[in-house]
């Protein structure tokens, strides 16, 4: 992964940006590197002077916001598939995932926002927008909003880490060490929260 990234520096402009694209478009099929990882580092290509703000941001809001909608409308086929025939109809029709999925049609906007700001579970929650039948243009407008906030904010800090590092590699070993302080500091909060609750 990082040897593909590596090469985005070699690239002209717009090449850059369809690269980027094209990683965000094929995650809907086949999840290969993580949308905060390319964000990042379009943000970095942005503080070298390699792409310009405006078209790295561009390029983002092509790929993902097709690719997050592609998931909603696959969720919605799933549902229908399994709720006609199969095994897993039962399992289905629990009212457990009946519960649940009534919980995301009650919640579903301010969970789509909400996501788009929490790496590893967008897949499964929009999956979970279209079995509960929230439908692609609902999901693609709140999707839209909460983009247009959060991927300015992760090219922002991609450039901030970035700038004044030697390379790719060199500004991805910073990203490293504040993702390694931010699990730690996370952990130490959980851990004393169940001190906390032993202790009472």
């Amino acid at each position: 992964m990082q040897d593909l990234l590596a090469r985005f520096s070699d690239l002209a402009p717009w090449q850059i940006g369809a690269a980027a694209t094209w990683l965000l478009l094929q995650g809907c099929v086949l999840p290969s590197v993580p949308e905060e990882i390319v964000i990042a580092t379009l943000g970095m290509l942005a503080s070298q002077g390699r792409i310009g703000f405006v078209g790295a941001f561009g390029a983002v809001l092509l790929g993902l916001l097709p690719a997050n909608s592609a998931a909603v409308f696959f969720g919605s086929r799933l549902a229908r598939g399994i709720s006609r025939a199969g095994p897993l109809r039962h399992a289905f029709e629990s009212g457990a995932v009946q519960e649940a999925l009534a919980s995301v049609r009650r919640h579903g906007r301010g969970l789509v926002f909400a996501t788009r700001f929490t790496p590893l579970v967008r897949g499964p929650v929009y999956l979970a927008c279209g079995a509960s039948e929230m439908g692609v243009p609902r999901f693609f407008a709140v999707d839209s909003l909460a983009a247009c906030v959060q991927v300015p904010l992760v090219l922002w800090l991609g450039a901030r880490l970035g700038a004044g590092a030697a390379s790719l590699a060199a500004a991805w070993q910073r990203i490293g060490f504040l993702a390694a302080g931010l699990v730690g500091a996370a952990l130490a909060v959980q851990v004393l929260r169940r001190l906390g609750r032993v202790a009472v």
